[in-house]
């Protein structure tokens, strides 16, 4: 009995030994691994830029979006919420021009309506993200710079006049044209009217 319980210690405390030599080797000894560079939080690099100009959001729910398969539906909403995003573009660069009527009768308000529209044009946007929110809708940002702004908010004030150009047109005409060109003659034949005509 002696021999197997002695024969198990000296098994024992060699397990112990390479265990602690073999976790002794993972030790450091003074030695300092150099600090690594910690990974961006979640959100895209474009949106840490700082924006000159005017940033715009747009959303868009994916189940109303028309499709026959998921796939679809989820492209249609990222389009959707792209259009959103370019509305609120054009609405803050332009305005907003609101309608509104009211009803009164008795005294009390019967019928109210207001509408709203928006119209302009949009040019040289950048997409800032298009990001799924929850796994039914999704966001998307634009950016438009100050000086794009300018440049639209001029234009919009100051329309350049455009006029057509016929006079070109009708001279190159008016060159090429034979002198008998005027003096056409139309041939008419009655025979064309009559019912028995051959």
């Amino acid at each position: 009995m002696q021999n197997s319980s002695s024969l198990s210690a000296r098994l024992t405390i060699l397990c112990l030994l390479t265990l602690n030599f073999c976790l002794g080797g993972c030790a450091t000894q003074g030695f300092v691994e150099p600090e690594r560079p910690k990974a961006a939080s979640a959100v895209p690099p474009l949106m840490l830029e700082q924006v000159d100009g005017i940033t715009a959001t747009g959303y868009a729910v994916i189940d109303v979006q028309k499709g026959q398969t998921q796939a679809q539906r989820r492209l249609m909403a990222i389009r959707a919420s792209k259009l959103d995003a370019y509305r609120n573009l054009t609405e803050q660069v332009y305005g907003l021009y609101v309608e509104s009527a009211s009803q009164m009768g008795d005294l009390a308000l019967k019928n109210e309506s207001v509408r709203a529209r928006v119209q302009g044009l949009v040019y040289g946007s950048r997409l800032v993200s298009i990001t799924p929110l929850g796994g039914e809708t999704y966001e998307t940002k634009l950016a438009l710079e100050q000086t794009v702004i300018d440049e639209l908010v001029g234009t919009y004030r100051n329309p350049v006049k455009r006029e057509r150009r016929t006079d070109t047109v009708t001279k190159a005409v008016a060159k090429d044209a034979s002198p008998k060109a005027d003096q056409r003659e139309f041939i008419f034949n009655k025979n064309w009217f009559k019912k028995d005509a051959s």
